[in-house]
């Protein structure tokens, strides 16, 4: 495989754009630290790889849609949409870090990181409504219930009773749906005949990119992960690459995974979990279904016209992967 280039080159055929978003969240930032009086200053960097909007840019470009400049405040609100989801992620783990920074609820409280999502949501929906348009409304709307739903149909689950094909539905709920509205939204205005390819595109990478992250989890070191590594251990979730590793581990070590649920993870016992991945298999099992997914992905740009927002979608694709090579 040949070099992957950066995220910066990638995000070049909409660079103008981006920074367009990067303006608009950081007033909208803005906006709630004034709601709760806190100098922006010290307020944590909720500033990321802007994967989403760059997404929703990249597809209108790789569509052949005109003028995409007029997309820029609606890549916005979808990545104001996933900031709202991390504030809402970061209460209900009771994380104390984020992106390598203190997590809002750990700053402030839960009342008030749940308030500043629901702000964000609300703020969203706004930008939407600017486009004038039911569909990309309800679109939004139907990505933030399925991310509900993905939650919701694990709450009082045997965590043991996960299967894999769980973990497949909560990642197309609660990572690839924004994925598949960001990418299919552009075309959809338009009425442009590729809309749902660019939307299966989007799925079907928004679950390859969630089975990275999961696999990234028990594999690389906090400061990589920007949070300490294996929380989903300690949370006592159920994940592709856990649930391999299950499968692969002797009895003596399914036990010790269990008694590491709900608990404060040592190094001694991250190294063991890091080390257990490699030996059994389970990461590159794990690799190897992302992998499918990220070619799903790549298979649902085969119609699109060839130019260089297309190029950037099928090498984002592979960038995603390449974390876990």
């Amino acid at each position: 495989m040949s070099a992957i280039p950066t995220l910066e080159a990638l995000y070049r055929p909409v660079d103008g754009l981006l920074a367009e978003v990067r303006e608009s969240m950081h007033a909208l930032w803005q906006d709630v630290l004034q709601l709760v009086k806190v100098d922006f200053e010290e307020a944590p960097n909720f500033g990321g790889k802007l994967l989403r909007p760059a997404l929703c840019l990249l597809a209108a470009g790789a569509g052949g849609i005109d003028n995409p400049r007029r997309f820029a405040p609606l890549a916005a609100a979808y990545e104001a949409l996933h900031v709202a989801s991390l504030a809402h992620d970061d209460v209900i783990d009771r994380a104390l870090l984020r992106r390598g920074g203190v997590s809002l609820n750990a700053l402030w409280n839960d009342h008030a990181a749940v308030l500043a999502g629901d702000y964000l949501v609300a703020r969203a929906i706004e930008m939407m409504g600017e486009y004038e348009s039911c569909t990309l409304i309800l679109d939004g709307l139907a990505a933030i219930r399925r991310m509900a739903e993905g939650e919701l149909h694990f709450f009082g689950r045997d965590h043991d009773a996960v299967t894999e094909a769980d973990c497949i539905l909560l990642a197309q709920s609660k990572t690839a749906s924004l994925f598949e509205v960001a990418c299919s939204a552009p075309a959809k205005l338009e009425a442009h005949p590729l809309a749902e390819d660019l939307g299966r595109y989007g799925l079907q990478l928004g679950v390859a990119f969630q089975i990275v992250d999961d696999l990234l989890d028990v594999t690389q070191p906090a400061d990589s992960l920007g949070k300490p590594s294996c929380g989903d251990v300690g949370e006592g979730k159920q994940t592709i690459p856990l649930i391999y590793l299950r499968e692969a581990l002797d009895a003596g070590g399914r036990e010790r995974l269990t008694a590491l649920q709900s608990s404060d993870i040592c190094d001694a016992d991250r190294a063991w979990i890091m080390e257990s991945m490699d030996k059994t298999g389970a990461r590159e099992r794990t690799a190897a279904r992302a992998r499918e997914f990220g070619k799903a992905a790549l298979m649902e740009l085969g119609r699109l016209p060839d130019n260089t927002y297309r190029d950037s979608l099928e090498q984002l694709t592979e960038f995603v992967l390449v974390r876990i090579s």
